[in-house]
């Protein structure tokens, strides 16, 4: 099978254009020539499965090393089709994101089913293939149809449009045998009718003018692919943002859970809305005190916040006293006014303990657990290992404990292994991690059923007290805090206490540590928000020996020289507004009678008339 690729593409010199091409996860490049630097040519010729699609991007070389590919999760494709098609000629363009990207993404195509494309009589063997991206159809009840001047396209009668496929979400495509088609012909796509197949909707555009393009026997012809639009209302979608915890309901146990979020799912369907955005709900746990409530500061990027596990769906205690005391404290516990975090985690965890001494060896032994193991060893052996710790030692701070403080992999797997007195212990976060991964996924499919969107929440930051930081400090400024410069909302600035990524190491792996974070929710989630998604490209860093955000900058920054500074009207002088301005005026009215005492203790002369701060005490913590 050959195939021959036609673009314009500009390049400047030095660059050159190649195709990457896939079948089946087989890889294959193709180098392009070019006549003038912007018409460019590539032939390949290759033994291609005919029932499988065939994808590709363009991309640009120099000096053998690719240094750009076009961007965005559609590549272009097409289908071989039989095999007396011997030669496709490919007329392409470079894409990037088509317009409205978001819309071609898994949160708004779930029903999609790919469907084999459309191929009309090519006994001739002389074939055209029109391809097109046109989203959301499938909303509305329809198809993309394509309709023309001439008989064989319908001759513009709005009840004989040809009907095309939807081989990808939103990719529509249709093999038209060649011979039965008048030269030249105009045409148009339409959206019509998913059952009667009549035309509902027109494009706004001229017609499409489709030249004589002679083929030979064998051939198939490919015309650009196009974005196809109608004059439709932007897409508009209703939805609620509300924190899992505060979703509490007759049956919770004095905090909202997974078993709620299915509630709040069917009230959302009632309602007419499609999107539901929660808070993070990884694992906070820290002190077991109210001080682990915020949601931002988590032990694990991975890990979700036993808290969110739905007592409903375990097993009943087999002992029928504790039972009964447990229901009457959660009755009393899920009454209150307000949440009290301590107490609902308390008992939640007491109860799960209970529960994991009556089922977890079953569990654990479980064929479903130990695919859900296999699939997540990497970051919940850690986890389950720094949890244990955590609760052995009475901190979190893993810089405090008297073993294991420095990670070792080959430690904490032994450590882990089931013949270790540790096991029974540390097996118990490998339950729980279990349960939640369960009831998300049952609530992410049960959405996706209803065609709701499920939203979830990335903190950019993450714990200096936390698995990531345990495991793999190379990929964080442990000596910088992220923050937030001052404005209106916080004059001294804010600190939220992170430790800042370091991208430079991040990027020798290719970003492997996010790319698995965001894999990892994609799990469950159709889309997610990135708290802070500037932190990406720049962030306020604070040094560590700093309490407010007003000591810091940004990084990356552009600094300006003196002569820039002086240019806007501030003679800066160094020392006096960037060094704390200390004297003997100043000392008296701040110290009064101690300020001998200051004097002595916590400062000495600058020798220009003023005094300095002690290196011990010269910063703001």
């Amino acid at each position: 099978m050959k195939i021959t690729f036609r673009i314009q593409y500009r390049t400047v010199w030095g660059e050159s254009l190649c195709v990457l091409l896939s079948q089946n996860h087989i890889q294959h490049t193709v180098e392009m020539t070019t006549r003038n630097g912007e018409e460019w040519t590539g032939k390949a010729e290759f033994d291609f499965h005919p029932s499988e699609p065939i994808c590709y991007r363009y991309a640009v070389s120099r000096q053998g090393t690719l240094v750009r590919q076009e961007f965005g999760a559609i590549p272009h494709s097409f289908y071989p089709g039989n095999l007396q098609q011997q030669h496709y000629l490919v007329e392409d363009c470079w894409r990037d994101l088509p317009q409205d990207a978001y819309r071609y993404t898994s949160a708004f195509n779930n029903a999609y089913t790919p469907e084999q494309p459309s191929r009309l009589s090519d006994n001739t063997g002389r074939c055209i293939t029109f391809r097109a991206l046109c989203p959301g159809l499938s909303t509305h009840g329809q198809r993309l149809g394509l309709i023309g001047s001439c008989a064989a396209l319908g001759s513009w009668e709005y009840c004989r449009p040809l009907r095309m496929k939807e081989v990808q979400p939103n990719v529509w495509h249709l093999t038209l045998d060649a011979s039965s088609l008048e030269y030249p012909f105009e045409y148009k796509f339409v959206a019509i009718h998913e059952e009667t197949g009549a035309v509902e909707k027109w494009e706004t555009r001229p017609n499409r003018i489709f030249p004589l393009q002679p083929l030979q026997r064998g051939e198939t012809y490919l015309p650009m692919e196009t974005e196809v639009f109608f004059d439709d209302a932007p897409q508009r979608i209703a939805g609620c943002a509300i924190p899992v915890f505060s979703l509490r309901s007759e049956g919770s146990c004095g905090v909202g859970d997974f078993g709620d979020l299915k509630l709040l799912t069917d009230w959302a369907d009632e309602t007419g809305q499609k999107a539901i955005q929660i808070l993070p709900i990884n694992d906070t746990t820290m002190s077991g005190t109210w001080t682990d409530s915020y949601p931002y500061n988590s032990i694990s990027i991975y890990a979700f916040h036993p808290m969110y596990i739905d007592l409903r769906q375990l097993p009943p205690l087999k002992d029928k006293k504790a039972a009964e005391a447990f229901e009457k404290a959660r009755i009393e516990v899920n009454s209150l006014p307000m949440m009290d975090y301590e107490k609902a985690n308390k008992l939640k965890m007491d109860y799960l303990r209970k529960a994991y001494q009556m089922e977890g060896k079953k569990v654990l032994a479980s064929e479903d657990f130990l695919n859900f193991f296999r699939h997540n060893e990497e970051w919940l052996q850690p986890y389950a290992a720094f949890c244990y710790l955590r609760d052995s030692y009475g901190t979190p701070d893993f810089n405090h404990w008297p073993k294991y403080s420095t990670y070792d992999a080959d430690e904490i797997a032994r450590l882990c292994t089931p013949e270790n007195k540790a096991y029974t212990k540390i097996a118990f976060y490998y339950y729980l991690q279990y349960q939640l991964h369960v009831q998300l996924l049952t609530v992410s499919t049960y959405a996706r059923a209803k065609g709701i969107l499920l939203k979830g929440d990335i903190p950019i930051g993450i714990s200096r007290s936390s698995v990531e930081a345990w495991v793999e400090p190379h990929y964080f400024h442990l000596n910088g805090q992220a923050g937030a410069p001052p404005d209106a909302f916080s004059v001294n600035g804010q600190n939220w206490g992170f430790p800042t990524y370091n991208w430079e190491v991040m990027e020798k792996d290719n970003y492997r540590w996010w790319r698995r974070r965001f894999s990892k929710m994609a799990e469950y989630f159709t889309a997610y928000r990135i708290d802070h998604i500037l932190g990406f490209f720049r962030i306020w860093e604070i040094p560590d020996h700093s309490v407010h955000g007003l000591l810091g900058q940004f990084s990356p920054s552009l600094p300006l020289s003196m002569d820039e500074i002086r240019s806007f009207g501030l003679n800066l002088d160094r020392d006096f507004m960037t060094q704390p301005f200390i004297n003997d005026k100043v000392l008296e009215e701040v110290f009064g009678a101690q300020s001998e005492y200051v004097r002595q203790r916590f400062i000495t002369p600058n020798g220009k008339g003023g005094y300095a701060l002690l290196p011990e005490y010269d910063t703001q913590r």
